[in-house]
């Protein structure tokens, strides 16, 4: 590592096919001994692996492998930007305004020897995606993963990115999402939510939604290609499109949930009507279709063998799962919620999926929760199954 300076806490990891120059885990523990990547001098945190597995694979068959311009704004260490350049075959730029940041990314990309692939920035995110589409440079791709809400970033993003272009969000703030905090979900993001046994989905969906529409002013329709919960954030992907009228296309998804609390019976408004509010507990407005394009996911899955990715066989049996899980649009279902309304003991997951599927329905698991099923049955269908689930135990 001639010439590439290492700090007393710093440590080399690799990541991919990556090398990178990161802090000691050892020097920045909580007191259970886990470590904080916040304590850290600059940000690094090995549980986004997945996250950044998964943004290295849907790039890769997205742009065949190769020969696309990126901008990642708030790149840290470096590290995802280095793995899009050497397992996609991206090149472009690594921005972090934080001076140290910036230097863990001068180095980093020094240590891949990949100076002449990615240019590393120390600006205002927003600064620079607006300078680099003022400079005529079409970019290919933005990946934006902030502390917190992406909401800040998404307008200038949806404005830099080039027709047809990529972007990939990632949120944080999933305790706003998922309303622990409903002001706060009201103030970022413009939505009414409510505590529900789908919280997970219905912060997602509010996500999708609210990046949906913030591009939508800049006349951009984003499309959803994916979007997912994992570990403590939210991922999404979007596929751009400079048109106001693809863009008011998408709006036309944007909708409501309409929610019974003593029922848990959950559907879908296109609209909001006064009588409903009056009624029922309405949430929203939020992303009411698809959360992935199963053909785009289809391909990267193909692409893992093909291309024989240095990527975890699991990240594919994760978008497996998303694939079947998805082609079911209705809410997830938290199974002990459904089995207090039924007033049954808690069955085996598997056997009630099983029991709807004998009886015509679709069903899974979600990957959203663990007690969580999905199914188009209606309610009273899935409460009947559990009890006589319950009976036939007996």
């Amino acid at each position: 590592m001639e010439g590439v300076e290492l700090y007393e806490w710093d440590t080399i990891i690799i990541e991919g096919k990556a090398r990178a120059i990161a802090p000691r885990q050892e020097f920045f523990l909580r007191s259970d001994g886990v470590y904080e990547p916040a304590w850290a001098p600059v940000f690094y945190n090995p549980v986004m692996e997945h996250n950044r597995s998964v943004t290295v694979l849907l790039l890769t068959a997205l742009f065949n492998g190769g020969g696309f311009f990126f901008i990642e704004p708030l790149a840290g260490t470096g590290v995802r930007s280095i793995r899009i350049a050497l397992e996609a075959g991206g090149m472009g730029i690594a921005n972090d305004l934080e001076p140290l940041s910036y230097r863990y990314i001068v180095r980093n990309i020094a240590l891949n020897d990949l100076c002449n692939v990615i240019e590393a920035y120390n600006y205002d995110a927003n600064s620079l995606m607006n300078s680099v589409r003022n400079s005529g440079v079409v970019v290919d791709f933005i990946d934006l993963d902030p502390y917190g809400s992406p909401m800040p970033f998404i307008e200038e993003a949806a404005h830099s990115i080039g027709r047809g272009g990529v972007i990939a969000v990632t949120a944080t703030d999933t305790a706003t999402l998922n309303c622990n905090h409903p002001e706060a979900c009201r103030r970022r993001y413009g939505a009414w939510c409510k505590r529900v046994d789908f919280s997970k989905e219905m912060g997602l969906r509010i996500l999708v939604g609210s990046i949906i529409r913030a591009s939508a002013a800049k006349d951009v329709a984003l499309k959803p290609l994916i979007a997912y919960y994992k570990d403590y954030y939210y991922r999404a992907f979007f596929r751009a499109d400079k048109s106001a009228g693809r863009a008011d296309e998408l709006l036309e998804n944007i909708g409501y949930i309409k929610y019974d609390e003593s029922t848990l019976n959950r559907e879908y408004l296109a609209s909001l009507e006064i009588e409903e509010c009056d009624k029922h507990l309405v949430i929203g407005p939020l992303w009411i279709g698809s959360l992935i394009d199963a053909d785009i996911i289809g391909r990267a899955i193909a692409s893992m063998s093909e291309r024989r990715l240095p990527i975890d066989n699991r990240i594919a049996e994760f978008l497996e799962k998303l694939l079947i899980e998805y082609e079911i649009s209705t809410p997830y279902y938290r199974l002990d919620k459904l089995c207090k309304v039924a007033e049954v003991n808690m069955p085996q997951r598997s056997k009630i999926i099983e029991a709807l599927e004998e009886l015509g329905y679709k069903a899974s698991a979600t990957h959203f929760d663990p007690r969580g099923i999905r199914t188009n049955a209606p309610i009273n269908e899935i409460l009947c199954t559990l009890k006589k689930s319950q009976l036939s135990n007996q």
